[in-house]
């Protein structure tokens, strides 16, 4: 080892000019300005990295965690021993047949359609219905129910949305980008309808025979559903409320912020481009709309009250509400329905989870676990015996909690849209506006 220092010192002497002049290209550098040029180049490579896959695109983060899922299981399914299955396939008959037809055919027709929002929006409330249907012949029918009145209410509030957007979306992608995306969303849907196929066509233990054992004699109804979401797993129907509350108020911070700013001056600039409608509130829509209202909230009232042991509930319930309250929007007007508002919807937001709450609070108290629920039969004069269950209050919260989460988001987009509403405001229960700027009411004369 000495030996070769002694020869590698007289080699770089003799070659001292050289190895000077190298010295001399790097006299400036030392360890600090190496770890500064070493730091801001993996922070220029890290945010280029960011710029690439954060860009903004719910398409690609969708593709990207879509086609990650697809591979995790395809590894998991080609890596496992598998054998077909040993349950007999029932025969489709006709009505679930041509059910499906129609369902291939709304979903197929959203892929050359969906750029017209307005026809996108009904193919997909078709998409709706046929689930509905589809849980119907299962003998689902609160699940069916529930559908239906969701897919009205979304219905309806997209409509009201669709003028603060344009009324088509912008141009997509090339021809690349489309066949590439529709790879993956074919093998995605090969994929859950092949998870389906195996799940359906193999024997598997399932713990509906409790439930329906033990709504009756544990829960105090008979409607198996109902008795689940308010009894036996009521804390995930409280944390379902929760969410949805928190979502509504998103929704209310987000429109907010479209009533003044850029926001503002773009929605200004769609609506005076549109022309408006000489006739807005049919006379016959609102005629109707006012008629029916009490009626549609003594079905709610029905609905509510027979949840326990017949399809129903708060949820439905709180839907058929929401839908009645809508269409005196939709039919009179933005400004002559929150007019005659009386009640805060965050205010029934915020009571609907706290009376949920205390329903769970009060099992607390009595030494059984948060949300217990019990029942008792109670006799009265004239109406008789009829089942008394402390989980109505539970579901009460329930139908407060939705009414107030549909309605929150009705009143944003009332304030927005209410601006460009040119007909008078009426000021009767019956009157109806006129062309010349007049109001004829039933209460108050012509003007």
């Amino acid at each position: 080892m000495s030996a070769i220092a002694l020869i590698g010192g007289a080699l770089l002497f003799r070659a001292y000019n050289a190895a000077d002049q190298l010295r001399l290209v790097f006299a400036g550098m030392d360890a600090k300005s190496v770890f500064d040029a070493g730091i801001s180049g993996l922070v220029r490579g890290a945010r280029a990295f960011t710029n690439a896959t954060h860009n903004g695109s719910f398409s690609r983060y969708a593709g990207i965690i879509l086609v990650t899922i697809l591979a995790v299981g395809a590894a998991a399914f080609f890596d496992a021993p598998h054998e077909p299955g040993s349950r007999a396939v029932i025969p489709a008959g006709f009505p679930a047949t041509a059910a499906w037809v129609v369902l291939a055919t709304l979903c197929i027709s959203l892929l050359f359609w969906h750029q017209n929002r307005l026809l996108s929006l009904i193919l997909t409330s078709g998409v709706g219905l046929i689930a509905a249907l589809f849980f119907l012949q299962f003998s689902a029918p609160d699940l069916s129910l529930t559908q239906i009145s969701v897919d009205i209410v979304t219905t309806i509030l997209l409509l009201l949305a669709l003028n603060l957007v344009p009324q088509t979306s912008p141009q997509e992608i090339s021809t690349g980008g489309r066949f590439s995306r529709g790879l993956v969303a074919a093998a995605v849907g090969l994929g859950v309808a092949a998870l389906a196929y195996a799940i359906l066509t193999r024997d598997f233990q399932t713990i509906s025979d409790y439930y329906l054992a033990e709504a009756k004699p544990g829960g105090g109804g008979t409607n198996v559903v109902n008795v689940i979401l308010v009894d036996f797993r009521g804390f995930d129907t409280y944390g379902e409320i929760i969410v949805l509350s928190i979502a509504a108020i998103t929704i209310y911070a987000l429109l907010d912020n479209a009533l003044r700013g850029a926001a503002a001056r773009t929605l200004a600039s769609l609506r005076s481009d549109r022309e408006q409608s000489v006739n807005a509130h049919p006379m016959m829509l609102v005629i109707a709309t006012r008629v029916l209202f009490p009626l549609a909230l003594v079905v709610a009232a029905f609905v509510f009250l027979r949840g326990h042991n017949e399809p129903g509930g708060g949820f439905v319930a709180g839907l058929i509400v929401a839908i009645a309250l809508i269409m005196q929007y939709v039919a009179s007007g933005y400004n002559w329905a929150a007019a005659r508002m009386r009640l805060d919807s965050q205010v029934l937001i915020g009571t609907g989870v706290l009376i949920a709450g205390l329903t769970g609070v009060v099992s607390l108290i009595f030494g059984w676990p948060f949300l217990t629920s019990t029942y008792t039969h109670v006799h009265l004069p004239i109406v008789g015996e009829f089942e008394l269950a402390s989980a109505m209050s539970f579901d009460l919260g329930v139908f407060l909690a939705v009414v107030g989460v549909v309605m929150l988001s009705l009143a944003e987009i009332s304030r927005i849209e209410s601006r460009a509403e040119p007909e008078p405001v009426p000021k009767g229960p019956m009157d109806v506006p006129l062309k010349d700027g007049r109001v004829v009411g039933a209460n108050n004369g012509e003007r």
